[in-house]
């Protein structure tokens, strides 16, 4: 037998009044949030950029140009900005892991900035070629290998101590390598500055070995210790 009955009209916009005020509600909600996420990665990414060019621009001798600071703090600022509205936002794509490889950068950027606030000297390079392991490699192969050492051995460490803590199981090293090296490299130019183009190619080069392998030892790790 065939139900005549029918869902009252009233009924059916009752329903629908609910599901359209409860997506504004949902839009409303995200929107504010988005907006919020969006600023604080503005304050914070502006702020840590300045700190970042005033931490590495302390070069012995004085010989930074006065736009230098305003300039590299202008590029360390976008940089940071987008990548902390990528990783604060969550953005992702179906094959890249953005959000998760931005982060890798940034907290490796954070810790390399922890590492060059304990230096003993603002000038990280000459300081590196002072020490015991440092001078006798820059004797040897000279300062432009020396300086490959130094980045490729620092950012090393960053590299896989932000990648331990931050990635899963990713499949490639490379974006977030790449994101790390992209962060660094204002550092590594702006303390370059009075050196020659070997000096400041070798360490940007080590870097980037660095970065890699770094990423790829902190996945490594994490996925050896969470038996994957």
């Amino acid at each position: 037998m065939e139900n005549d009955e029918h869902t009252p009209v009233e009924l059916r916009e009752d329903v629908r009044r609910g599901i359209l005020s409860s997506i504004e509600r949902d839009v409303e909600r995200r929107g504010g949030r988005t907006a919020r996420l969006l600023l604080a990665a503005g304050v914070v990414g502006v702020v840590g950029a300045i700190g970042a060019t005033l931490l590495v621009s302390g070069h012995p001798g004085g010989h930074h140009p006065q736009w230098h600071v305003p300039f590299f703090s202008a590029v360390w600022a976008g940089l940071l900005v987008v990548s902390l509205a990528v990783a604060f936002l969550q953005v992702r794509t179906p094959s890249l892991p953005l959000a998760r490889s931005t982060s890798v950068g940034v907290l490796g950027l954070g810790i390399a900035g922890l590492c060059g606030a304990a230096c003993p000297d603002p000038h990280f390079l000459r300081w590196w070629f002072e020490t015991g392991l440092g001078e006798p490699i820059t004797r040897l192969g000279g300062s432009a290998l020396a300086a490959l050492c130094f980045g490729l051995v620092t950012t090393l460490v960053f590299g896989a101590v932000s990648a331990f803590l931050v990635l899963g199981r990713v499949a490639t090293p490379l974006l977030p390598a790449a994101i790390l090296l992209l962060l660094l490299a204002p550092g590594v130019a702006l303390q370059s500055v009075g050196t020659s183009f070997g000096v400041f190619a070798g360490w940007l080069a080590g870097t980037a070995g660095g970065a890699y392998l770094g990423v790829a030892g902190g996945l490594r790790a994490r996925r050896l210790l969470s038996g994957g």
